[in-house]
């Protein structure tokens, strides 16, 4: 018990130190939201096409579209990529306004096991222009996101520039807790790790780079069956001498969990994804969890130790209420405390979990990241 006590009171210790930095790296941003505008917009600049692979209704799906469409940039094209052809996204899409620069593409290009791969595979022979942007069903931006993205993409020997995200919870209290995870745990870990080295984070929320690099590592035929098709993309640009940035620009997901058991499927394909691309970094992430390894070290230790887990915890709210007004995205409080907790569950289930679901599919994950669609490993 003595042996248990010292050993979760050391986490918690390391975890609070950890938070600390996590903390001074996010006082220390200044994020640039959808709603500013951005400095020194770009008169001209390349042509940008706008890869969105869509598989069913996104929460609000038609708003987040046409926030695509709505950029203060010279020129630019949206491509929106469809396999099934009896998706219900693709009347919803018929209900767009008609614009020159709008694409909808019904296709079935298949080049591996990962679903999203092969929709953007199937979408890039339409694309006519030199840059490719890279984004998800469920992000909305500002009018001055193409024109931030594509002035940090002409910076000498950048290669891939990618952003991170803000959450704003569109359903049940699921869908709040899942946000909490993504604006108060990944996000700031993401930040301090590009702090203490080099930047290798690359989010598939959005991705902005030039088609000839696409070309030289391959295509997207190089990322067909990887679970972290995000993170390989930016090693492999990396790999060919040029750096990936992590913009200070912040897209916004609608987070849309209606149910507990969405929930756990999305936190957990994250968290499988963490280990199979960064072992080490998802090994220790467990010290991102200050409450939850305070209580448990409370358990072994009697008398006043209950006054640190109060002081943690109120200390975890303020956290909360600095990075909410950080973010203008308000979260509820009450969701903190579950989302801390559930986050270090689901951390363990993902060291020993070996498979993900993915669009109502499971598949199998091995020792190299890579997917396997229905083969038992």
């Amino acid at each position: 018990m003595l042996i248990a006590a010292y050993f979760f009171a050391t986490l918690a210790g390391l975890s609070c130190i950890y938070w600390a930095l996590a903390w001074w790296r996010v006082e220390a941003w200044r994020p640039q939201l959808p709603e500013d505008s951005c400095p020194g917009l770009l008169a001209d600049g390349p042509g940008v096409s706008i890869l969105k692979p869509l598989h069913g209704v996104e929460a609000e799906l038609d708003k987040n579209l046409q926030s695509f469409l709505a950029q203060n940039y010279p020129r630019y094209e949206m491509i929106c990529g469809v396999q099934d052809p009896a998706d219900p996204v693709l009347p919803l899409l018929a209900q767009l306004p008609a614009q020159t620069n709008l694409h909808i593409l019904q296709h079935d290009c298949s080049l591996g096991s990962n679903p999203k791969v092969n929709n953007l595979a199937g979408m890039l022979a339409q694309a006519q222009y030199p840059v490719l942007l890279l984004a998800d069903a469920d992000i909305r931006v500002g009018p001055d996101y193409l024109a931030c993205l594509v002035g940090e993409l002409n910076q000498p020997q950048v290669g891939i520039v990618s952003c991170l995200y803000r959450a704003r919870p569109v359903s049940s209290f699921w869908s709040q807790v899942l946000a909490v995870q993504i604006q108060e745990h990944f996000l700031p870990s993401v930040r301090l790790a590009s702090a203490l080295g080099p930047n290798i984070y690359c989010g598939g929320a959005s991705i902005a780079l030039r088609q000839e690099q696409l070309e030289a590592l391959g295509g997207f035929a190089a990322l067909r069956n990887a679970l972290a098709d995000d993170y390989a993309l930016g090693a492999a640009v990396r790999g060919l001498g040029y750096r990936s940035v992590l913009s200070d620009y912040v897209v916004e997901t609608l987070v849309a969990e209606e149910s507990f058991i969405s929930f756990y499927a999305h936190a957990s394909r994250w968290a499988r994804t963490t280990r199979a691309v960064q072992p080490w970094g998802h090994a220790f992430s467990f010290l991102t969890y200050p409450l939850p390894l305070s209580l448990l070290a409370a358990l072994f230790w009697e008398g006043w130790t209950w006054l640190g887990v109060v002081l943690v915890l109120c200390l975890r709210l303020v956290y909360h209420w600095r990075i909410v007004r950080r973010l203008r995205s308000p979260l509820p409080a009450k969701a903190v405390w579950i989302a801390d907790i559930l986050g270090l569950w689901i951390w363990a289930h993902a060291q020993i979990s070996g498979k993900v679901r993915w669009r109502g599919r499971k598949f199998s994950i091995d020792a190299h990241g890579q997917m396997h669609d229905g083969v038992e490993r």
